[in-house]
C-alpha cells in the first residue's frame, strides 16, 4: 500500500521519501501534508481484500463441515420390545437348527423385537443408541457414541464429542444393497460410505461371521412393522 506527497507547484503525485518533486523539482515538504491527507491518498489493497474475504469462505466452509459432522441425527421414534434380547438368538438358533437338517424356514423379526436387540446389543458394544427403522423396502440403521481425543492431549482429555452415524439399506435377492451413509447430518458420498459400512460390520462381526446362515439367505422382505427372512440350504 503506497502513500504519495503531492507537489505543491505542479500536483504531481510522488512517492514518499522523495525529497524533490520528480516531475518539476521543486522541494517537498513532507510536514505540509497532514495526517488525514496522507490516509486519504492511500491506495487500496485490493489484493488484501480478497485474500480475507478467501480466508473468511474458507473459515466457513469448513466451520460448516465440522457442524455438520457434529450435528448428530436424531433417532425417529421406533417400536422396542425388550424381549427382543431373548427372542432374536431364540429365533436364530431355529434357523441353524433348520439349516443343519437341509430344511428352509422362514422366519418373521418385528421392528419392537429387532430394536430390543440392539438396546441390549448398545450396551455390550458401548455405543450410546442402535435402533432401526423399517420402512417398506429398506432399513434405516442408527448408532451413536461419544468421541473422546487420544488420552495424550491432557488438556482434551476431558472432552467428549456427541457423534451420530446412520445408514439406509435394502435387499435384493438376498444382498445388502446400502444406499445412503451419513456421519451426523453430512452424506458421504462414494468410497467414503466405507467409513460408516464398516463401523457397523463392527457391531455386527459375529452375525456377519456365520457364514452357513448369511449364505442361506435367499430372500428379505422389508415392510413397515417387520422382516420376513426366508432361509434355505
Amino acid at each position: 500500500m503506497a502513500i504519495h506527497i503531492e507537489c505543491s507547484n505542479c500536483g504531481f503525485q510522488n512517492e514518499l521519501g522523495r525529497v524533490f518533486c520528480s516531475s518539476c523539482g521543486q522541494k517537498l515538504n513532507l510536514h505540509d501534508t497532514a495526517m488525514t491527507d496522507l490516509n486519504a491518498r492511500r491506495e487500496v489493497d485490493f489484493g488484501k481484500w480478497i485474500r480475507v474475504l478467501v480466508m473468511g469462505l474458507l473459515i466457513l466452509s469448513v466451520g460448516g463441515l465440522v457442524g455438520a459432522i457434529l450435528w448428530p441425527v436424531k433417532t425417529p421414534p421406533v417400536f422396542i420390545e425388550a424381549a427382543g434380547s431373548v427372542q432374536i438368538p431364540i429365533k436364530a438358533k431355529a434357523a441353524r437348527t433348520a439349516l443343519s437338517y437341509n430344511r428352509e424356514i422362514k422366519i418373521d423379526l418385528s421392528e419392537g423385537e429387532l430394536n430390543g436387540f440392539l438396546a441390549e446389543r448398545a450396551k455390550s458394544r458401548k455405543v450410546g443408541k442402535l435402533a432401526i427403522d423399517l420402512k417398506t423396502g429398506v432399513f434405516d440403521l442408527y448408532t451413536g457414541f461419544d468421541w473422546s481425543p487420544p488420552k495424550a492431549i491432557t488438556w482434551l482429555a476431558k472432552v467428549k464429542i456427541s457423534v451420530s452415524m446412520d445408514m439406509r439399506a435394502g435387499f435384493q435377492a438376498g444382498v445388502l444393497i446400502v444406499e445412503r451413509c451419513r456421519i451426523g447430518h453430512l452424506p458421504l458420498p462414494g468410497s467414503s460410505r466405507n467409513v460408516v459400512i464398516e463401523y457397523f460390520s463392527s457391531l455386527f462381526g459375529d452375525i456377519i461371521g456365520e457364514k452357513r446362515v448369511v449364505s442361506s439367505l435367499k430372500t428379505v422382505a422389508i415392510e413397515e412393522s417387520k422382516v420376513t427372512l426366508v432361509l434355505a440350504p
